[in-house]
């Protein structure tokens, strides 16, 4: 029964990540997946060790790993680092955290002209509090989840589709072991507690190219939060099979 419940489990949340998926066009600049797969096969940089070969790179519209909410590990630490953007409205666009129950409280990470390999920490307290790396000013939250955010001329766009009007302005790829190179950093480990995220800075109603590479950040020791309507289809899931199960048991009598 354990393994039923197992396999339903991955079957479920399997089903609901594939909701999320939103398909990535090549668009006229650097495809999103050109940038990814350039993160990769580092050898020839000089980076010791090298990196995994480009073949390893997660397929941009076939690997998005869903994430949209996050909570900071148990460091209560995290860092964001980016990677590039290509959007005109790079001079203007700001990226940060949102507290998911009231979008208008938010910690601004980047600002508009961030270079590509610029980081910046963010820390989180016991009390849902939320600051910059080596400041003082707290911004309080409702809680330790948060999603990130993408500001600018287009308007303000959120990790979670839903507060987009169920439209996906950002993707997301889950880091599984691979050795990838950053921009101005060495080559380093991409594990599962971190994740790239790629925006599209204009509406995907009005205008959108959805080549979601105006913005591509990196960011790390964080954990993704599932949203209440994938647990609660996982808990529908379950309690299918539960049914199933005691009805097998009664007929077996």
């Amino acid at each position: 029964m354990k393994s039923l419940k197992t396999l339903a489990a991955s079957a479920v949340l399997a089903m609901s990540a594939g909701a999320f998926a939103a398909p990535v066009l090549p668009g006229s600049e650097t495809p999103l997946q050109t940038v990814i797969n350039g993160l990769y096969g580092c050898s020839a940089a000089g980076s010791s060790p090298a990196c995994s070969p480009a073949s390893a790179a997660p397929d941009v519209n076939n690997n998005q790993a869903g994430a949209e909410l996050f909570q900071i590990e148990a460091s209560g630490g995290s860092i964001a680092t980016m990677i590039i953007q290509f959007a005109g409205n790079s001079a203007f666009n700001s990226f940060g955290i949102y507290d998911p129950n009231n979008t208008a409280t938010r910690l601004q990470l980047f600002a508009g002209g961030t270079a590509s390999g610029d980081g910046v920490g963010v820390q989180s307290n016991d009390l849902n509090q939320f600051k910059l790396l080596g400041t003082s000013a707290l911004v309080q939250f409702s809680s330790a989840t948060f999603g990130y955010y993408l500001d600018g001329p287009n308007g303000t766009f959120y990790s979670l589709a839903s507060q987009n009007g169920d439209n996906a302005q950002m993707v997301s790829y889950q880091g599984d072991g691979d050795r990838i190179k950053l921009p101005s950093h060495a080559s380093g480990v991409w594990g599962p507690s971190s994740y790239i995220l790629a925006w599209e800075d204009t509406p995907l109603t009005s205008g959108s190219d959805k080549d979601y590479n105006d913005m591509i950040v990196y960011v790390e020791s964080v954990t993704k939060v599932p949203e209440p309507g994938s647990l609660a289809l996982l808990g529908l899931g379950l309690a299918g099979l539960t049914v199933a199960a005691r009805r097998k048991q009664k007929a077996a009598k």
